[in-house]
């Protein structure tokens, strides 16, 4: 059977032998070259004097730290099937060429590469797995933050055309809606992802760090990795025009709207019916539903990941001014301060030799007196003291930041409102003997609004934590009247009381 279904089953097996980077470099020149844009079928021959090429402006992927000299020779098409020297092509030309052929002949039997015949001709191909593979290999080689600008953008583009979608003609524009509202929750993940490549960016670096053996691999691997590859391509894109904080309410809030309007929703599945997406309308709108519930997720939650990134820069710039702190302080010792007496000296020798050729510098004599005094000597040392316990110091305490952080607290608390707090607002809003739905609910306060967009998510999901399944019943209504208030609108749900017997036996 074929690995991953697609592949051959020798497929990885040139890179792990000799000469694998040349491998490398040779599959995805012929990609890049034949295959990654338009209809071209080489043949065998041109695919090789590409190889040939490569080798030629890489030479040390061949060599492996020889000297080849001074270039290798050109070589040109002769006949249909082969290749010679431009000139003389030497003991190096030969061998080049003959790994070339050599190579070739390893992508075709491992399976990366295919030969057709057609009458004939002999074309060169590159399977399907084969092509989507390569696509992601030279996706990794090539600049990572280019992928990654845009995507918030995008996404609030995809929400806000979804949402002019409108009743009175739902067929215009409909198809391109859903494939961008399908495309958010695509980007979304993708965004997500983003993140936690430059986390893992971030951990690369600081493994590199702690691998250096010198000064000079650590402060390479700081200007080099960590900021010309990470702080100037991939923060930029993050940090300034990609930021999420930039759009997170406009994406969070059309979201909402959106999986609000239960018309809209309609429209929506039609869509995901008409592409194929789903099988019926019921199937449609669960996938609809998911879909902006996955993109407000994603941006709801996106806080802990950038938390962990800002740790992690904080940790390598940190380690960043120590490196710098002490270099500085090794060039002001004794060898930076010898090193430069030299120097001025060697220079006054080459000026006028046959003045100082004498060991004299003419300087006027101090008379030096010493002060002796008791005061001046050194303390004799003593027998070293027992250590003693001692209460430890109070934590200095900044009531600025206590405030702030109890803000923050209390703040977290009340926008998440606890089961507690939803029963709560369900017991003074739901009648003890008949069930009560969500368009008849008058919604008071911001805590009142904050209860009832819990309750109904758990009438939504039926996800109902246990402290209020104890006691209430849920029932998402999405084809009777919406909730229409100051508030938000919503689709109707119901609550009703749970009987004595009914909890007892659950």
């Amino acid at each position: 059977m074929a690995l991953f279904r697609y592949l051959n089953d020798d497929a990885f097996l040139i890179f792990s032998r000799k000469h694998r980077y040349l491998y490398e470099a040779a599959l995805l020149e012929v990609y890049q070259r034949y295959f990654s844009s338009g209809a071209v079928f080489p043949s065998p021959k041109e695919v090789t004097h590409a190889i040939y090429d490569l080798i030629a402006r890489h030479p040390e992927l061949f060599f492996d730290g020889e000297d080849p000299g001074e270039g290798l020779p050109e070589i040109v098409s002769k006949g249909r099937r082969r290749l010679k020297f431009a000139g003389a092509g030497g003991e190096t030309g030969d061998k080049v060429l003959k790994c070339a052929n050599q190579v070739y002949q390893g992508l075709v039997r491992t399976g990366w590469l295919e030969e057709e015949e057609y009458g004939l001709r002999v074309t060169v191909d590159m399977p399907m797995g084969a092509l989507l593979v390569v696509q992601r290999l030279s996706s990794l080689k090539s600049d990572v933050s280019q992928r990654f600008g845009g995507l918030v953008v995008h996404i609030k583009t995809s929400l806000e055309l979804v949402e002019k979608l409108s009743t009175e003609n739902p067929e215009k524009a409909r198809s391109t809606a859903v494939h961008a509202l399908r495309e958010a929750r695509v980007q979304a993940d993708q965004f997500v992802k983003t993140l936690r490549a430059i986390l893992s960016d971030l951990k690369r670096i600081r493994k590199s760090l702690m691998e250096s053996e010198s000064l000079r691999q650590k402060i390479d691997t700081y200007f080099m990795e960590f900021i010309g590859e990470l702080i100037l391509k991939d923060f930029q894109a993050i940090l300034t025009f990609n930021h999420p904080y930039r759009f997170r309410d406009q994406i969070v809030s059309t979201a909402r709207r959106i999986y609000y309007d239960d018309n809209l929703l309609g429209i929506i599945a039609v869509g995901y019916v008409e592409i194929g997406i789903a099988a019926d309308l019921s199937m449609a709108r669960g996938e609809a539903v998911s879909d902006l519930l996955s993109v407000e997720s994603a941006f709801e939650t996106i806080g802990d990941m950038f938390e962990r990134i800002a740790q992690f820069r904080r940790a390598l710039e940190s380690r960043l001014e120590n490196t710098v702190k002490y270099a500085e302080q090794g060039e002001r010792g004794l060898a930076s301060r010898a090193r430069d007496l030299v120097a001025r000296m060697e220079a006054l020798l080459r000026e006028s030799p046959e003045r100082y050729t004498k060991p004299t510098v003419p300087v006027a004599i101090e008379v030096v007196t010493t002060l002796w005094s008791e005061r001046q000597l050194a303390a004799q040392r003593q027998a070293r003291r027992p250590i003693e316990a001692k209460p430890l110091a109070a934590r200095p305490v900044d009531p600025i930041y206590e405030f702030r952080k109890r803000m923050r607290a209390d703040y977290l608390e009340r926008i998440s409102p606890s089961p507690e707090r939803v029963r709560r607002f369900l017991e003074r809003v739901t009648p003890l003997t008949h069930a009560t739905e969500a368009r008849f609910i008058e919604l008071r306060s911001v805590d009142d609004f904050l209860a009832f967009d819990a309750a109904r998510r758990f009438a939504l999901t039926q996800d109902i934590p246990p402290l209020l399944f104890r006691d209430f019943e849920f029932e998402y209504l999405p084809g009777s009247e919406p909730h229409d208030s100051e508030w938000l609108r919503c689709s109707n749900f119901a609550v009703r009381r749970r009987g004595r017997a009914q909890r007892d036996g659950g």
